[in-house]
């Protein structure tokens, strides 16, 4: 199981060249649908809690993708790409020169090829304590 998830995260690492434009697309549609339904990422929304309201917007989604995907899988997928992006975000946060810091230091830059499509969940996301 744990080769799975390994597999998974691979697939999100690669760059642009290497990754089939069909998975980008694909990637990028699930984006841009997941963005037009802050229900499924927006926790201030008033129907975030609702799992019957939010499971049908998740098959909807997946059903409108190419290859399409059961609702559970679509939202598997979409949790995946969010979990890549807030390390992304995560690495740029620490490498930004602190007060006192060296200063040379050069900020971490992000190459993955979804980070600035997944910007939208900044104000959502909050880091951990």
């Amino acid at each position: 199981m744990e080769d799975f998830g390994k597999d998974l995260e691979e697939d999100l690492e690669v760059t642009e060249s290497e990754a089939s434009e069909a998975q980008i697309v694909t990637w990028r549609t699930l984006i841009d649908l997941v963005r037009e339904n802050p229900i499924l990422y927006e926790k201030q929304h008033k129907s975030y809690n609702k799992k019957s309201d939010k499971y049908l917007i998740w098959t909807h989604i997946g059903a409108l993708l190419i290859p399409p995907m059961i609702g559970p899988a679509t939202e598997k997928e979409f949790y995946r790409l969010r979990q890549k992006f807030g390390k992304e975000r995560r690495k740029i946060l620490q490498s930004q020169a602190r007060s006192g810091a060296g200063g040379n230091d050069t900020a971490y830059k992000s190459n993955w090829i979804l980070y600035n499509d997944l910007m939208f969940l900044v104000d959502y996301i909050q880091p951990r304590q």
